[in-house]
C-alpha cells in the first residue's frame, strides 16, 4: 500500500471514530435534556389531587367492590391485603371483595380460604372461581369477578397490597366530584435488598415525575392496576392484555372520559430476584407493544394516534438510548484499549460526556433518591440498573409470550 493510500486510511478511520463518539455524544445529550425536561415541567403542575368533598356531604355513597385476583400467592401475601382493605373508613356495608382464583390453582385456593377466616367479622367476602383459565391473563380474572360484582364503583388490588386507610374513600369521592371515569394512584414497589432499593426509587421517579409529564404534554394517564378505580356504568370489562391497565387507559382517553389520579399509594412488594423483576419487564413491555397494536386495529383519529405514539416515543427513548450508548461505548473502549485503532482521547472525550450526563440527572433526582437510598450508592447502582432496563426494553420483542407471566415477590 502507498504512504498516500495509508494517510487516506487513517484519516477515513479518524473520521468514523470522531462521527461514531459524536454521535454517541448526541444521544447522550438527548437522553439527558429528555429527563431534565420531564423533571422541570413535573414540578411545576400539581397532578394528584385530593376531594374537597367529605362523606357527609354526599346524599349516598355508592357500593365498591374491591376484586383481588390472585395466582400463586400465599396466605399471608392475601392477608396483607385484605387487612388493609378492611382498615378501610368506608362503610363496610357499602363494601364486598371478592378474590379470583384460576380453577386449576388448588394451592392458591387453599391459601386464600385460609386467608379469608381472618377476615369475615369485619368483611363481606366472597371467593370467584375463574373457569376461563386456559389462558393466563390477569384481565381474564378480573372479568371473572366483575360479573359477580354488585358495585357501581369496582376497585382493583394485588396481593401484598398496602395503602392508607382513606384510600378507597378517598378515590370514590375525587370520582363524584370531578366525574372521572377512573382514579389510579402512585404504587410504590419496595423491597429489602438492592434491587428492590432500585425499583423503589426507579417507582417514585414514574409516579412523580414522568407521569405527570405525560399526563400534562400528551394528555394520556397511564394507570397502574393496584389502587385503581372504574365506574362500572362505563367499564363493563377490563381490556385482555398483557398490561390491561395501560390499555384501559388508552381506551377511556380515546373515549373522551376524564381520568383522575388520587394523592396517595399503595406499597406493594418488588420482585423477589433479578429472573423475576426480568420477566415482569418483559410481560410490561410486551404488553404495552401489544396494545399499540390493538388500539390501531380499532381505529382512531389522527390527534389521538400521534399523542399515543409521541407517549410511547417518550417512554422508550430514554432506555433504549441508554441501551446504545452504552453498546457504543463498549465498542469505542475496545477500538481503543484493544485493537488501538481509535485515539485514546476520544475515549476520554465519551467518558466525559457521560460523566456530565449522570452528574446532572443525579442532581435532578436527588430529592427522589434520599428517599430510596444514599448518593454512593446511586451514583454506583443506578447506571448499571439504567443499563438493565435498556438491555430488557431492547430484547422484549425477541421473547414469544403469551400468558400472565406471573412477578414472584
Amino acid at each position: 500500500m502507498s504512504k498516500n493510500a495509508l494517510n487516506d486510511l487513517n484519516i477515513d478511520t479518524h473520521n468514523m471514530m470522531v462521527d461514531t463518539v459524536e454521535i454517541l455524544e448526541i444521544l447522550i445529550i438527548i437522553g439527558t435534556s429528555l429527563w431534565a425536561i420531564q423533571y422541570l415541567v413535573s414540578r411545576r403542575i400539581h397532578t394528584y389531587e385530593r376531594p374537597t368533598l367529605t362523606n357527609t356531604q354526599v346524599e349516598s355513597l355508592p357500593k365498591v367492590s374491591i376484586v383481588l385476583p390472585v395466582y400463586k400467592e400465599r396466605r399471608q401475601s392475601i392477608e396483607k391485603t385484605l387487612d388493609s382493605i378492611s382498615s378501610q373508613n368506608y362503610p363496610k356495608n357499602l363494601l364486598e371483595v371478592l378474590i379470583v382464583v384460576d380453577r386449576d390453582d388448588t394451592h392458591t385456593l387453599n391459601e386464600a380460604l385460609k386467608a379469608v377466616g381472618k377476615f369475615l367479622s369485619s368483611l363481606d367476602v366472597k371467593m370467584v372461581i375463574n373457569e376461563n383459565s386456559g389462558r393466563r391473563l390477569k384481565a381474564v380474572a378480573m372479568n371473572t369477578a366483575m360479573k359477580y360484582a354488585g358495585g357501581l364503583i369496582i376497585g382493583f388490588y394485588d396481593a401484598d397490597d398496602v395503602f392508607p386507610n382513606d384510600q378507597v374513600l378517598n378515590a370514590i369521592l375525587l370520582m363524584i366530584e370531578r366525574n372521572y371515569a377512573a382514579v389510579g394512584t402512585r404504587v410504590y414497589r419496595f423491597r429489602s435488598s438492592v434491587l428492590g432499593g432500585l425499583m423503589y426509587l426507579e417507582s417514585i421517579v414514574w409516579y412523580n415525575a414522568i407521569i405527570p409529564f405525560l399526563r400534562s404534554t400528551v394528555r394520556i394517564t397511564p394507570l397502574s392496576g393496584e389502587g385503581l378505580f372504574i365506574r362500572r356504568d362505563i367499564v363493563d370489562s377490563i381490556p385482555q392484555s398483557m398490561a390491561e391497565d395501560a390499555l384501559l387507559s388508552l381506551r377511556l382517553t380515546s373515549r373522551g372520559y376524564s381520568v383522575g389520579l388520587l394523592d396517595s399509594y399503595v406499597y406493594e412488594l418488588a420482585p423477589v430476584n433479578i429472573i423475576s423483576f426480568i420477566r415482569q419487564r418483559i410481560r410490561w413491555n410486551k404488553g404495552y407493544a401489544q396494545n399499540l397494536v390493538l388500539i390501531f386495529k380499532q381505529g382512531v383519529q389522527l390527534n389521538y394516534a400521534l399523542r399515543v405514539l409521541i407517549l410511547y416515543i417518550l417512554i422508550a427513548l430514554p432506555p433504549a438510548l441508554l441501551f446504545i450508548s452504552a453498546v457504543g461505548f463498549i465498542a469505542v473502549t475496545y477500538m481503543v484499549v484493544i485493537t488501538k485503532v481509535y485515539a485514546l482521547a476520544s475515549l476520554y472525550q465519551l467518558v466525559l460526556a457521560m460523566v456530565i450526563s449522570e452528574i446532572v440527572v443525579l442532581y435532578l433526582m436527588r430529592d427522589f433518591i434520599n428517599e430510596s437510598m444514599n448518593m454512593g450508592k446511586a451514583v454506583v447502582l443506578l447506571p448499571i440498573y439504567w443499563l438493565l432496563l435498556g438491555t430488557v426494553t431492547i430484547t422484549s420483542p425477541l421473547v414469544p409470550i403469551n400468558n400472565w407471566l406471573k412477578t414472584t415477590r
